[in-house]
């Protein structure tokens, strides 16, 4: 009859050693490219955003303007084009800095999965 020790010692041997470590070297390759995408996405967002903000001084003039004029000021700016134009733009730079931190992310993903099988494997 067995006991319930040999019972347990059989069910933690199922996976074998090498591919515990396996997995653990996956999963620190995938947290290394999370990481990496999540810092690139957020750098090329401030970038973006700095970039915007120079380039919209047409909307901040309108706005000025429009806020000093009053109604008068409003009838001679087109603000709602300016706003839905810079509106655009903003979008552009949130997918363009999404596509930047997905490609970084997984660059390094891999990167770093072929480090860690190249010392470790």
């Amino acid at each position: 009859m067995k006991s319930v020790n040999d019972v347990g010692m059989r069910v933690n041997n199922v996976v074998p050693d090498e591919t515990r470590q396996w997995v653990g070297r996956l999963a620190a390759a995938l947290i290394i490219g999370i990481l990496a995408g999540v810092i690139a996405f957020l750098t090329a967002r401030a970038i973006g955003s700095a970039w915007w903000l120079v380039n919209q001084q047409a909307l901040l003039e309108a706005t000025r303007q429009a806020l000093q004029e009053g109604v008068i000021g409003l009838a001679n700016t087109d603000l709602r084009a300016l706003r839905m134009a810079a509106e655009a733009q903003q979008m552009m730079i949130a997918e363009v800095s999404a596509w930047i931190g997905l490609g970084v992310g997984l660059t390094a993903a891999i990167g770093a999965l072929v480090r860690l099988e190249l010392r470790g494997g």
